[in-house]
């Protein structure tokens, strides 16, 4: 009797712990498939690259880069026209997720925005992203992506090399160190900072390579570029808009060499009064909010790269403002009265104050509510008209300093030519 209930006993004990590794075995196997299936929904390449050590893991995300400039891939190419799309629109992303989100649901409401080319041009390289502008089914896609960026140079130039200057070191200090940059400080005896000076080479690297590398735009001068960020906002008559000013320029501003779809000033929300109005002006920074870019600007810009490489001012646009009056002769911009583009980013370079995902979302929503409200004021139909004429031009102010660094004048340069020019007298 003994015997047959203890050998019930053991029998029960083989009969549970075959069941429970049975059990385990079933579910971490359904574990393993479900992050199979989750990476399966991401970029292959970046799984990849997520699974190895971090150097190999820096090298693959270069080569990740290199390939995806060489290959271009283009979504939505069905909707592509070559010979009909005039407007190709260019927009710099970093790694704002919640502003790239936003951005792609306002542009789906665009009008016409199924007629362009959007450029996404990276800085940042994130499943994230990329499944966001993977998932864009209503225009045609390119993503490019910035090839020195701090994230794919770490701990060396362009990104921060450890034998660096710090910012705020003075320079006989610097010398003293012998730190690589200590004989180049800005004329603000700063040292340079990685992520500032990379948004003005983003922005020189971008504008170059879709002028002279993007296969489906090669050997063609009659696009115009619109350069935007992915915390902009159009609104739907944009493009339209931007069209009518092309096709009645001839008429309201014969000499104007830009156009320009945002206005920063408060007057520019009045839409009952000025939807179908545009003022000019001597070009200057604060027009460049949905500036457009066409290939004799292009053209002129490389003509002075070097001045634009070497002015010692972080800012893009402040070293155009300095070409603008120092080398062409202070073209004039054409820009919408009403604004036709809006920045909503309380997160950036120039903005220091606490910002949240909840309130970027708000302004968003706001901004849609505008526009809602609006409505019956935009796609104007009867010809343009001007508002204003500036006629005088604005002083050029000191430079902002932050483009001091050798290293940086080169590489910028490199952007525009293919050989490399001299910078070792340039001080």
């Amino acid at each position: 009797m003994f015997r047959s209930v203890r050998f019930r006993y053991i029998c029960f004990w083989i009969f549970a712990i075959f069941l429970f590794k049975t059990t385990s075995i079933f579910y971490y196997d359904l574990q393993d498939r479900s992050i199979e299936q989750t990476r399966s929904s991401l970029p292959f390449e970046i799984v990849k690259i997520r699974s190895t050590n971090e150097n190999s893991s820096i090298e693959s995300l270069r080569k990740f880069v290199e390939e995806k400039n060489f290959q271009q891939k283009m979504f939505n190419r069905n909707l592509f026209i070559s010979n009909q799309t005039r407007y190709v629109l260019l927009v710099q992303v970093h790694k704002r997720v919640v502003y790239l989100k936003k951005f792609i649901e306002m542009l789906r409401l665009v009008d016409k925005i199924n007629e362009t080319l959007l450029v996404f041009s990276h800085d940042f390289i994130d499943s994230n992203i990329d499944e966001l502008v993977m998932n864009i089914d209503f225009v045609p896609v390119i993503q490019i992506f910035y090839p020195f960026s701090q994230q794919l140079y770490p701990n060396e130039f362009p990104g921060l090399d450890p034998n660096d200057c710090p910012r705020d070191i003075s320079r006989n200090q610097a010398l003293v160190r012998r730190c690589k940059n200590a004989q180049h400080p800005d004329k603000y005896g700063h040292y340079r900072e990685v992520s500032i000076v990379q948004i003005k080479h983003h922005w020189w690297w971008k504008l170059n390579f879709v002028f002279k590398s993007i296969e489906v735009l090669k050997n063609r001068q009659d696009f115009l570029l619109l350069l935007l960020e992915e915390d902009f906002y159009l609104s739907p008559d944009a493009l339209l808009f931007l069209k009518q000013m092309e096709n009645e320029k001839e008429k309201l501003c014969p000499d104007c060499l830009f156009y320009t779809l945002g206005n920063l000033e408060k007057n520019g929300r009045y839409f009952n009064k000025l939807s179908g109005k545009v003022s000019i002006a001597f070009w200057h920074a604060r027009y460049n909010l949905g500036m457009t870019i066409s290939h004799t600007v292009w053209t002129l810009l490389v003509k002075y790269a070097e001045e634009f490489c070497t002015i010692d001012d972080y800012n893009w646009d402040w070293s155009l403002v300095y070409l603008a009056q120092q080398r062409f002769n202070s073209p004039r911009v054409l820009w919408s009265s009403a604004t036709r583009v809006m920045h909503l980013g309380s997160c950036g370079t120039h903005h220091k104050k606490t910002c949240s995902n909840e309130s970027d979302i708000a302004r968003w929503t706001e901004t849609d509510r505008f526009y809602s409200d609006q409505r019956k004021y935009l796609f104007p139909s009867s010809p343009l008209t001007v508002h204003m004429k500036y006629q005088n031009k604005r002083p050029f102010k000191n430079t902002n300093g932050g483009w001091s660094d050798l290293r940086d004048r080169q590489l910028c340069l490199s952007f525009a030519f293919s050989s490399p020019r001299n910078l070792t007298s340039v001080q």
